[in-house]
């Protein structure tokens, strides 16, 4: 995992409109840019604020990021979501 590559992908993002646009529109293509692992691409993609934080990602980039990607009304979403405790994974 490299949370300096999430974390520069999502800064790109919230500070370069063109970034920002590639991310919404290319993700995966963007993405591949940074150095972030397939399972990071998906939790970045999928937008899963919750599971990126909880892996070491700094909230307020994330904030950030989200409402520089899915506009400002997106906050009230990545407020739940940030807020929602991801899953354990089933025991055997």
């Amino acid at each position: 995992m490299s949370v300096f590559g999430l974390e520069n992908a999502l800064w790109q993002a919230s500070t370069n409109p063109k970034s920002g646009r590639r991310l919404r529109e290319e993700g995966d293509t963007y993405l591949r840019e940074f150095r972030v692992d397939e399972r990071e691409r998906e939790l970045l993609l999928s937008w899963d604020v919750r599971a990126l934080v909880e892996r070491g990602v700094n909230p307020m980039v994330l904030m950030m990021a989200n409402a520089a990607i899915n506009g400002p009304a997106a906050a009230a979403s990545y407020v739940e979501k940030i807020n929602t405790p991801t899953a354990a994974p089933a025991s055997r």
